[in-house]
């Protein structure tokens, strides 16, 4: 099998039930990913990672889209966060950018001034938010 993070890496598997293997438990699954995967005949189908809250396994695999669309639609299904193809969602709603800035990678591990000889590394990010409060950099 291909990488499924990769676009187009997916290889075709036959979509599977959203289903907890261990305990199975389906009622109380938490979406995690929902990405598309190459056009197939067939039923539509998403390739989705998630996570069983009664027993915490971990599942990813495609899947028919009426299930994906079925869990998405339980009430109180829209707390924590889902990325759903390049887009983030928190609180059930599309999170916004925010801002975007240069974070050092290199922390000092005291607060005195030590000259280590150590360049600092930066990192480019971007910062998006909830209406809620809730942020989180990404790397740009």
């Amino acid at each position: 099998m291909k990488n499924p993070l990769v676009s187009g890496g997916v290889s075709h598997l036959p979509p599977k039930a959203l289903s907890c293997g261990r305990c199975g438990s389906n009622d109380r699954l938490k979406l995690e990913t929902i990405e598309s995967i190459e056009p197939h005949a067939g039923e539509l189908a998403v390739w989705v990672s998630y996570t069983c809250q009664a027993c915490e396994a971990s599942y990813a695999h495609s899947a028919p889209f009426r299930d994906v669309a079925a869990v998405l639609n339980r009430s109180g299904n829209g707390s924590g966060l889902l990325q759903f193809g390049g887009q983030y969602f928190h609180c059930g709603e599309p999170m916004a950018f925010a801002e975007s800035s240069a974070r050092s990678v290199y922390a000092p591990m005291t607060t005195e001034d030590v000259d280590d000889g150590l360049l600092d590394v930066y990192l480019k990010t971007r910062v998006i938010q909830c209406r809620c409060g809730f942020r989180m950099e990404l790397p740009v």
